[in-house]
């Protein structure tokens, strides 16, 4: 079977494609790559500081340099968000929306205040970093197969760990790095079914580890008084003396007190403080961590695969779900507004000359969390374009 012909059996899942179904079905049909698949030509999104942020924290926390010195990471891991903003800019176009520079300020201080506040609170080293899954969505009925589909398909869900990490009890942690405005409830973070999802798919992609928990490493935009006011940098190294933990960027010992490349099927030990929720908290860092129970992951997998045979109904019912939040940032708000005013001609007038179809997702050579070899110690490093 050659890969147009194995592609044609598969039907794939994402996170965002989930999220927008849920949200508002008439947003899904258009943006959804198994329905319309449209995107606008001119692209109103905002500078997006989260996934710049987040792009900085695949090199401070890329498993073949936890044990390089500070003084070699740390440039890396500034390198690595200036490219990101640099990307930003060009998507952005020549006219840059307004306050650009403001939030890229923002995120650089940001991200100067995160590596000092990170080693005072680390008790995780990582495994894997932005590294991509799929897992075959089961069969509700019970059997013991692929959900299938009517035209013989079968669905498969895909998406991508901002960080895999173990900690010091054997224990894999799935972390997500989020930045904020204001913390996010703790009750919405343990209702959180996408980052359990992701738990759940995990186990199937590689079979024999076990996850213990989420981590939600949230980062609060300064304001303004923030970006020129330091003291809100924790001492380094204070807090991790006094919790134990992992070490990092330490030469000689960072990375290696956690051999993770040796206990990939290791079996974690219970800490004497199990507690279910646990929060480290700072003026600008948040990190949250929430054991999930053996029921709460294989119930994420089960409901997934009910949503999906929903979702891949030839027959399922489109219709849009408005709300002040949702549709004041959706792409589609026109030709939603015109369908919804009943002008279904001048909606798909709109569609044609103000959307295009999404072009495949580009493979970025390098990406972090994308190659083949090993990303453990004495791994092969990226290759940081210069």
């Amino acid at each position: 079977m050659d890969r147009s012909q194995a592609a044609a059996t598969v039907a794939t899942l994402t996170p965002t494609e989930r999220h927008l179904f849920k949200q508002c079905r008439r947003a899904w049909d258009l943006e959804a790559v198994g329905r319309r698949n449209l995107e606008p030509i001119v692209s109103s999104d905002p500078f997006d500081v989260d996934r710049c942020l987040r792009d900085a924290l695949a090199v401070y926390y890329y498993p073949g340099m936890w044990d390089w010195t500070r003084s070699v990471v740390i440039p890396l891991v500034g390198q690595a968000l200036e490219r990101a903003i640099a990307r930003e800019s060009d998507r952005l176009g020549p006219e840059l929306p307004r306050g650009f520079d403001a939030r890229t300020a923002a995120a650089r201080r940001l991200l100067e205040h995160y590596v000092e506040w990170a080693p005072t609170v680390e008790r995780l080293a990582p495994v894997l970093v932005e590294v991509d899954f799929s897992a075959d969505l089961p069969d509700p009925a019970g059997v013991d197969s692929a959900l299938p589909m009517a035209r013989g398909q079968h669905i498969r869900y895909q998406g991508r760990l901002d960080l895999l990490g173990l900690d010091e009890h054997d224990a894999y942690w799935v972390t997500r790095h989020r930045v904020v405005r204001e913390w996010t409830p703790l009750d919405a973070l343990v209702r959180d079914e996408e980052t359990v999802a992701a738990c759940w798919a995990w186990e199937q992609y590689y079979i024999g580890m076990e996850i213990t928990g989420t981590i939600y490493n949230e980062m609060r935009l300064p304001t303004g008084a923030q970006l020129v006011a330091d003291a809100d940098r924790p001492p380094a190294g204070e807090a991790r003396r006094e919790r134990g933990g992992v070490p990092q960027h330490e030469g000689s010992g960072g990375g290696r007190s956690i051999p993770q490349h040796r206990r990939l099927y290791a079996r974690s030990t219970e800490p004497v403080d199990s507690s279910r929720v646990v929060q480290d908290t700072a003026p600008l860092f948040r990190r949250t961590w929430i054991r999930r129970s053996r029921d709460e992951i294989v119930q994420a997998g089960g409901q997934l695969a009910a949503e999906a045979r929903e979702m891949f109904n030839r027959e399922v019912f489109v219709y849009p779900s408005p709300s002040e939040s949702a549709c004041r940032r959706c792409s589609f708000a026109a030709p939603c507004m015109a369908l919804y005013e009943g002008r279904g001609a001048e909606a798909e007038t709109i569609l044609d000359s103000s959307y295009r179809s999404r072009p495949l997702e580009e493979v970025v050579e390098g990406r972090l969390g994308g190659v083949t070899w090993s990303t453990g110690r004495g791994a092969a490093p990226p290759r940081f374009a210069r």
